[in-house]
């Protein structure tokens, strides 16, 4: 049973074993991701020239449900988009918050700036 959603921040965050407040196993469990959010984290994590392998391993670690992003999360990202970009909140937030509110669901992230999003969901912070 999926319980939340967590954002590229949360996992790259914990990849990286960057500071956080919180409980990594208590966060990830019942945790799923947006496949958008996954290529993202893997992209980041490329950028910043970690192994493909330790990559790999980490989303084995993870053992995260991946969600596929359709038309009714691409409905919402979009009407998401217009009022997120003033408050420099991208597109891979985005797809990440419609998936939460798609499913009723609590989204993890490290971005603060989510809180201040009219419309974003249940918003839950790791720092």
């Amino acid at each position: 049973m999926i319980e939340a959603v967590v954002d590229t921040s949360v996992l790259v965050t914990f990849a990286l074993g960057e500071h956080h407040q919180v409980d990594e196993d208590q966060v990830l469990a019942g945790a799923a991701v947006s496949a958008v959010n996954l290529a993202e984290f893997r992209s980041i994590l490329r950028q910043k020239q970690v192994d493909p392998a330790d990559i790999d391993a980490s989303l084995r670690d993870f053992n995260l449900k991946v969600l596929a992003f359709g038309a009714r999360e691409a409905e919402i990202a979009g009407r998401l988009i217009p009022l997120a970009r003033p408050l420099n909140i991208g597109l891979g937030d985005c797809a990440c918050l419609a998936t939460g509110l798609a499913l009723d669901l609590p989204v993890w992230t490290a971005d603060r700036d989510w809180t201040r999003l009219e419309g974003a969901g249940d918003i839950k912070l790791i720092r």
